[in-house]
């Protein structure tokens, strides 16, 4: 090797120019994918408003999200930002395209991150509450359960042993200990009304460290009575 090197300069020259290539090419793509955030969503509750949900990526420009009821979606790639900003483009009146915010949240400085919509009202122009979580296993990964409570009452949770409770609006993450090495544990409820604390659900709950679980506290929009929906998620 030694005389191949000696006998043919040019070659090595030129192996060492392509190093140098190479060598500053990495940290532009670094720098490139540094720029980039994974996003997940999921909107809730389900609503009959099928206008798309924007984001607005800068000034004027903005990129179409999709943002499920009965499950996460799917992996997002898009620009980062100090805050996500979630809305839709409208004509103003001046006859110009604007963006009409429906609502923000400041964003994470998570490479993989997920995004809770909870709407205030039947449209999404009613606005929505946007909760942004750290989507890697060190922020919200299996075995644990996120609660959202999105009703207008106070919630009281019991979960495998564990006590909590959430306000109007709030959210916890728990990771509940199963009982006796199973599979499984006990989940129950409480809503606070009338300065009265009243059962709302009890019940035997699977949990497995492959799935975390989304629970959403809301109201019935027909009866206003208070319901649960529960999506189980594979991360």
């Amino acid at each position: 090797m030694v005389t191949t090197f000696i006998r043919h300069p040019g070659a090595a020259v030129r192996g060492l120019l392509l190093l140098a290539a190479l060598a500053a090419a990495i940290p532009f793509t670094a720098s490139a994918q540094d720029q980039q955030v994974t996003l997940r969503l999921i909107a809730f509750p389900r609503s009959a408003d099928d206008n798309p949900i924007e984001l607005r990526v800068e000034e004027g420009q903005t990129v179409e999200v999709t943002a499920p009821s009965n499950q996460i979606s799917p992996p997002q790639t898009v620009p980062r930002a100090p805050v996500w900003s979630f809305g839709q483009t409208v004509t103003g009146a001046d006859g110009e395209n604007e963006f009409q915010e429906f609502g923000r949240a400041p964003a994470l400085n998570s490479p993989s991150q997920l995004i809770l919509l909870v709407r205030k009202g039947d449209d999404n122009s009613d606005g929505f509450e946007v909760l942004a979580l750290d989507d890697r296993d060190t922020g919200f990964g299996g075995g644990e359960f996120l609660f959202f409570n999105a009703s207008s009452v106070d919630i009281a949770g019991e979960t495998g042993g564990q006590q909590f409770g959430i306000r109007p609006g709030g959210h916890r993450i728990v990771r509940p200990q199963s009982e006796d090495g199973a599979a499984s544990f006990h989940a129950a409820f409480y809503f606070r009304a009338e300065d009265r604390v009243r059962p709302f659900f009890s019940s035997q709950w699977p949990v497995s460290d492959r799935a975390r679980g989304l629970i959403f506290f809301y109201h019935d929009p027909n009866t206003g009575r208070l319901r649960l929906h529960s999506i189980r998620d594979f991360p």
